[in-house]
């Protein structure tokens, strides 16, 4: 939270307030994680960013959000995951056998110039 105010942090204050706005939430846990380092919220804390205020902020936080979201969707997950694995093990099986008839047919017809 402290990076959020440092103007030479613009990124995580980006990151931050991408994560707010798209979730609709507010802090890490609450929105009274940001009353140690402000006044206000952020204006992505609140649905009118004009009058951002700990009263009419989201009051779910982001980090709970983001649990929820991957649980309800592990098996999901898992699934493209495995896939993309499956993917590269052909990959890897695919190049072991195009190595093996290169080199058996270096064997029997040599390249010759």
């Amino acid at each position: 939270m402290s990076s959020y105010y440092n103007d030479t942090a613009t990124e995580c204050k980006d990151i931050v307030d991408t994560f707010q706005a798209t979730l609709k939430c507010c802090g890490a846990n609450s929105p009274d994680d940001w009353k140690e380092e402000s006044t206000n919220p952020p204006p992505t804390c609140c649905v009118e960013a004009e009058s951002c205020t700990f009263e009419t902020a989201y009051k779910d936080g982001c980090v709970p959000l983001i649990e929820n979201f991957v649980g309800s969707n592990t098996q999901y997950i898992g699934f493209g995951v495995l896939t993309i694995a499956v993917i590269q093990l052909l990959g890897m099986l695919f190049a072991c056998y195009l190595r093996t008839y290169i080199l058996k047919r270096d064997e029997y017809e040599p390249y010759t110039v």
